[in-house]
């Protein structure tokens, strides 16, 4: 009976890709256009009632968390006459977007450390890359001209490679539109890592995904009750799909793995991808992205009347009726204060004498430098009221904060489901090695140029990994490069960010760097030792276990004036990572000006991804329930 189901799966997935290539090339002799909004077409989309300044309300929003969501919510209501206060506990913005400067990165005899006035290498939280399908995050940089960095057209970050010399590659598709949809699939049967006999699995799979309907309750339900690997176990594809490809980009994504992750992760991807090939295309931000889009937000918020307050953690609330009336800010602990306290400007952590670990932040490893001194004047309770509250907090730092309020805030299933959440953890780790070639000759592209990076089947610790000394001439003129500081250097920097960080959890900087090491060394044999090396390590990134998308808290709180935010929250709307966090910020600003009468100003939220005929014939072919 299961075989007999099995052939007619296959004999069905065989007809429906007829189906969506055939009525594809019909589509286009007809000239039926790749998208049904052609405001998408635009690498930044514009929307006209989206660009306003409103006078001052008189009306006062606090902001919880100085976050990406939180900034972009700072930006949003301060244009439309909000007093806004962000209240941050750690001493830079952007959350897990932030940038900062590390003189003590590189080696001792650096040339660069000779100059006094040398800042440091740019430190960031980890490399970033904004998808094609970020619709909402790209029309709010557009508007307020934060331009992304430009790539070259024939840039992809989709190779990967495996710890036995495997190597794999997904080119950006070339063909005119909607037939770039079927190259994307023919591509997908040109994957070496799975024998040639199993390399249909990897196109059956990416058609089930990309059938994929977020805004369907029973789909959403339905993928979110199970694995990845159980789904593909349903699905019948094969072990070697699911463990090498599949788990590295879940890796690249979600930091997490196969076994440990809701099915739900890569449909939603998946279906994200499936509406046009820029879709799937990446940007960087302008390096670094602390000075080219955080500060600058930063500044908006403050030209508007706003204020910023950094090493401010809220601790608690207060109501007055059934409404939030005010905050409590960063008591320090009673009998913490006999001696030196200070907080990590970086993650935001209180460190007591004897708590560092060499020259490290004991918490994410930035260096000891970046240790502030807690005043007096932080040392006892602060006060602050606003008409509106939003907590714009990781979930690590929500959880805090429900449940250190949870008799304030009500024992109720909107706050439990929040301290149900899951979170996850990335040790992004940066390599410092003299001379270059070694890189270039080993980590190819389709096209036998370097790879600007590739995704890391088969090791332990490698994840996706990055040469952030490279820069790659493309045919169309334009140059790929993660940063600036090191192209035009003698030095190769690569960075690897580790999914697995139970198994590197608890050891030092330098064993990390090593382990790290023996394992590029495997598939970069010349390849000398690393000269500096320091590990990020991250414990705040949003989890997608099994359940974690129905206990997703709405952005509007049973109580009136306290909203949720960030890409914990939920939202009837497809958008992840970056993009997520834009969608509520936008989604929290419509709900404020509701509250506050205003009927001008509303945000237009956009689609995320490209609706089009290619994703229309996906649905109507196959469906994603096996």
């Amino acid at each position: 009976m299961n075989e007999r189901k099995e052939k007619l799966d296959r004999r069905g997935f065989i007809k429906g890709a007829a189906v969506v290539a055939g009525a594809a090339v019909g589509s286009a002799a007809l000239a039926i256009p790749l998208s049904r909004q052609p405001v998408l077409d635009a690498e930044y989309p514009e929307v006209p009632e989206n660009k306003v300044e409103l006078a001052p309300n008189g009306k006062s929003v606090l902001i919880i968390g100085g976050g990406l969501s939180g900034l972009q919510a700072g930006v949003e209501l301060s244009a439309r006459g909000f007093k806004v206060t962000i209240l941050e506990r750690s001493g830079t913005p952007g959350g897990k977007l932030k940038s900062w400067r590390d003189r003590h990165f590189g080696p001792t005899d650096d040339p660069a450390k000779n100059d006094p006035a040398f800042p440091g290498y740019i430190r960031e939280h980890g490399i970033h890359a904004v998808w094609g399908f970020y619709n909402n995050l790209r029309e709010f940089l557009g508007r307020h001209g934060w331009r992304l960095a430009e790539m070259p057209n024939e840039a992809s970050i989709y190779n990967f490679l495996d710890k036995d010399g495997t190597e794999s590659h997904l080119r950006n598709c070339n063909w005119p539109k909607p037939y770039d949809k079927i190259q994307l699939l023919l591509n997908a049967r040109e994957v070496k890592h799975l024998p040639e006999s199993e390399r249909n699995d990897f196109v059956r799979l990416a058609v089930r995904l990309m059938s994929f309907d977020y805004a369907d309750p029973q789909q959403r339900a339905y993928m979110d009750s199970m694995t990845f690997l159980e789904y593909g176990r349903k699905l019948k594809v094969s072990e070697p799909l699911i463990h090498k490809i599949c788990d590295s980009l879940l890796e690249m994504a979600y930091f997490d793995n196969v076994d440990q992750v809701s099915a739900l992760t890569l449909a939603n991807i998946f279906q994200l991808v499936a509406g046009a090939t820029d879709d799937m295309k990446v940007n960087l931000y302008v390096n670094p992205v602390g000075e080219s889009f955080l500060q600058p937000m930063v500044d908006y918020i403050r030209a508007r009347g706003g204020e910023i307050h950094y090493h401010t953690e809220v601790t608690g609330f207060e109501k007055k009726g059934e409404r939030i009336d005010r905050v409590l800010a960063a008591e320090i602990p009673a009998g913490s204060g006999k001696g030196r306290v200070r907080r990590c400007s970086i993650c935001g952590n209180l460190i007591f004498d004897g708590m560092e670990v060499g020259h490290e932040c004991p918490f994410c490893g930035a260096h000891v430098d970046m240790l502030r001194d807690v005043t007096e004047a932080e040392r006892s309770t602060r006060v602050w009221k606003a008409d509106y509250y939003i907590s714009a907090l990781d979930i690590p730092g929500a959880k805090r904060l429900v449940e250190a309020n949870l008799a304030t805030l009500g024992d109720m299933p909107y706050f439990r489901n929040i301290l149900g959440l899951h979170a996850k953890s990335v040790y992004v780790t940066n390599l410092w090695f003299d001379g270059k070639g070694q890189w270039e000759r080993k980590i190819r592209d389709a096209d036998g140029r370097p790879a600007i990076c590739f995704f890391a089947t088969g090791f332990q610790h490698l994840g996706i990994t990055v040469n952030r000394s490279l820069r790659v001439p493309f045919p169309d003129g334009k140059l790929m490069s993660w940063s600036a500081e090191y192209p035009d250097r003698d030095v190769t920097v690569i960075e690897t960010q580790i999914a697995k960080t139970d198994l590197v959890a608890g050891k030092p900087t330098a064993e990390i760097a090593d382990l790290c090491y023996q394992e590029l060394k495997s598939v970069i044999p010349d390849l000398p030792p690393p000269r500096s090396a320091y590990v990020n390590r991250w414990t705040t990134y949003t989890g997608y276990r099994v359940g974690d998308e129905g206990r997703r808290p709405p952005v509007q709180s049973p109580i009136d004036n306290l909203l949720f935010i960030g890409d914990l929250a939920f939202v009837p709307h497809p958008a992840v990572f970056m993009e997520k966090t834009n969608v509520t910020a936008k989604w929290a600003t419509n709900l404020i000006l509701d509250k506050a009468g205003i009927k001008e100003g509303r945000i237009k939220i956009l689609v995320s991804g490209t609706p089009s005929v290619v994703t229309d014939l996906m649905k109507a072919a196959t469906q994603v329930q096996v």
